[in-house]
């Protein structure tokens, strides 16, 4: 047997004894000693041929090579043969260090003591987090969970969020307390972002509600302001055609009453109720009774709209503020179209102010009107009286 040989042949012993050494490993696993002892025996057959090849190398050239050749050949394959059967039981059978290394692997934290809190199975991740929050490894599960118990959910530094529990179970008559540490971060996450989308909310519906309140509150001031208009220009005809008609003769009797007799039903809430007609129609009549004439010329907003109101309302100021201060007997009300919607301009031929204009009642309350609709009210006294209202564009116009 040349030296070439030789190495060849220690080198097949020594993968021999450490397949045998494997074997064993693998037969402890399994908890098998028959076959530990054949792994032993056989790892220690490759040792002993591999010792005494090892001690004859000088003198190998004298050496016959069939019989080391096979035995060397023998020994590794039954080595080999052994050591990968156990390892393949191993594979297929649960065995406590196959247990430890699942749960080494689980992503969540577990540890199983006994009743004296002695831990009979932790993983690494318990130990990790114990360390974390104790500062030292879990040797005892009752000092741990006593830590844990007041505060179950914790935050650690690094911003993850764990969730401890404990349960007890019961085992060959024996109690085995199970402590398990869940990672809730993205729970915790999801539900801080809940707390503040409701916190919004709330506010939003906080925000709300006085939006709902102030535009009631306005509505309704709105409706005062309207009523309150509405009665001041009605009793201010009903008074100007009761003071024509004593006073020199102007109208007539039934007209007078029937202007009152629509003051008492706007009074009593029921004028609302009725028909409307021609806004314009009517205070042309009503104008006419008391020796005035209107005289509308131009482009105006479309009836049953706010700007019309106020135009009409607009028109009842002025021709009470004609009768009374200004001794006049002819309205004129010239509409034209803007680019921004209209300008509507009153004119009277009564005597001029002779100075400002001081804006009584129904002036004010026409001002506040115009001004609550987004509109504007200009007033002239030199040389002649003139009012202007300038109403926003509405969606159609009437000639």
């Amino acid at each position: 047997m040349n030296t070439l040989h030789a190495g060849l042949m220690c080198t097949l012993l020594l993968m021999g004894t450490i397949a045998g050494l494997f074997g064993c490993m693998s037969a402890v696993r399994c908890h098998r000693r028959f076959a530990f002892a054949v792994c032993l025996a056989i790892a220690s057959l490759d040792f002993a041929v591999l010792a005494v090849l090892l001690s004859r190398l000088p003198e190998s050239e004298t050496l016959s090579p069939v019989p080391w050749t096979a035995a060397a050949l023998s020994l590794t394959a039954l080595s080999l043969f052994a050591s990968f059967t156990l390892w393949h039981k191993s594979r297929r059978q649960l065995s406590p260090v196959s247990i430890k290394e699942s749960c080494d692997h689980l992503p969540s934290a577990l540890c199983f003591a006994w009743e004296n809190g002695l831990p009979c199975l932790k993983n690494l991740k318990m130990d990790e987090l114990s360390h974390l929050l104790t500062g030292e490894a879990l040797l005892n599960a009752n000092d741990f969970w006593k830590t844990m118990e007041l505060q179950p959910i914790v935050t650690l530094e690094n911003g993850q969020t764990w969730s401890f529990e404990r349960v007890r179970l019961g085992m060959s008559g024996k109690t085995v307390y199970q402590i398990t540490g869940t990672n809730i971060t993205e729970e915790a996450q999801l539900q801080r972002e809940l707390e503040e989308d409701n916190l919004r909310l709330k506010n939003m519906n906080r925000r709300l509600r006085q939006y709902g309140q102030d535009v009631q509150e306005a509505t309704r001031e709105k409706e005062i302001l309207r009523a309150k208009t509405r009665v001041h220009d009605e009793l201010g005809h009903a008074l100007l055609q009761t003071r024509q008609f004593f006073s020199d003769t102007q109208g007539d009797a039934e007209s007078v009453c029937a202007a009152w007799r629509q003051n008492v039903r706007l009074l009593l809430g029921k004028y609302a109720d009725e028909q409307r007609f021609d806004a314009f129609a009517q205070l042309a009549r009503a104008a006419q009774a008391i020796g005035v004439t209107i005289e509308r010329r131009g482009v105006f907003p479309a009836e049953a709209t706010e700007s019309a109101q106020l135009v009409e309302t607009a028109a009842h100021e002025c021709l009470t503020n004609l009768v009374r201060h200004a001794g006049g007997t002819r309205l004129e009300i010239i509409g034209e179209k803007v680019a921004s919607g209209w300008r509507i301009h009153y004119l009277n031929d009564g005597s001029a102010p002779s100075g400002p204009i001081v804006e009584g009642s129904g002036l004010t309350a026409l001002r506040a009107r115009t001004e609550a609709a987004g509109c504007a009210m200009d007033i002239e006294y030199a040389p002649h009286f003139e009012l202007t209202l300038t109403l926003p564009q509405e969606r159609r116009e009437t000639p």
